[in-house]
């Protein structure tokens, strides 16, 4: 599930699609990080990485309606009457179950060291931690890392692909599509959903959208939201994939990229 700012991932969409919830990955790839801001959206990406851009065009405003009328009215409520310690650990506990797949696509890189941190993490986290709800790898140094199979896919030479938004799970490509896919298939927040039901979807989808509402005016005050999206998503996953600090500032979208947790309904 993810929202218009969260997929990665917008609506049940930083992702996953992807909403995340602010910058959790402060160890990542050069690029990530935050604002943008004033600059509206960043130099457009070639025309042919948006080759249906009507159509997406379209995908967006039903997105974006969904979003505006069910999604961030949830999260509001749920950040207003959720206490922020339950908050916060619920985060953690998301968080946590993504190191393992984090862990071994930064070994699919050939970044070993970044991949034992992340499995560290998860280790660390699911003993001392208490399932993940606390945090002592960050009290012990161990930093956060960030990595997908879309952005596997990237290193290995697929660098350039197609432009997509998703119904419900927001802005995406066909590469990074295709490896949320598989990722999803084989997540432990799959497992953990597909354990204890719809449910777990929900409020993972929650918790991603809540930790971007601080970003919400930065596509209320864009003259184009479309372009503002389209564009950083664009410009964000290409820097995750090569160093391109020297060439762009930081950017303005959080992490916010989240596999969709693959559940049975009738459970």
């Amino acid at each position: 599930m993810g929202g218009p700012l969260a997929h990665q991932g917008l609506p049940v969409q930083q992702a996953g699609l992807h909403w995340g919830p602010a910058p959790r990955h402060p160890h990542g790839p050069a690029g990530e990080g935050a604002p943008l801001a004033a600059r509206g959206a960043a130099r457009p990406p070639p025309a042919a990485r948006d080759r249906g851009e009507a159509s997406t065009r379209r995908t967006h405003r039903f997105n974006m309606g969904l979003d505006r009328y069910f999604l961030k009215p949830a999260a509001q409520a749920y950040t207003r009457f959720t206490p922020r310690l339950l908050r916060l650990g619920i985060s953690h506990v998301f968080d946590n179950l993504q190191q393992p797949i984090t862990a071994i696509n930064l070994l699919l890189q050939g970044r070993p060291g970044k991949a034992g941190a992340s499995f560290g993490r998860f280790l660390l986290n699911s003993t001392l931690g208490v399932a993940g709800i606390f945090d002592p790898a960050t009290d012990a140094g161990i930093p956060t890392y960030s990595a997908d199979l879309g952005q596997t896919l990237g290193v290995w030479g697929w660098r350039e692909s197609r432009y997509l938004v998703i119904p419900f799970f927001g802005p995406g490509t066909v590469r990074d599509g295709l490896g949320r896919g598989i990722s999803t298939r084989y997540s432990l927040v799959s497992e953990v959903a597909s354990e204890y039901g719809v449910g777990v979807s929900f409020l993972y989808g929650l918790d991603a959208r809540a930790g971007v509402l601080a970003y919400d005016h930065m596509l209320n005050d864009a003259e184009d939201d479309y372009l503002l999206l389209r564009d950083t998503y664009l410009q964000r996953r290409r820097c995750q994939i090569v160093d391109c600090s020297e060439e762009l500032p930081d950017y303005l979208m959080p992490d916010y990229d989240y596999e969709i947790p693959d559940i049975d309904i009738g459970k």
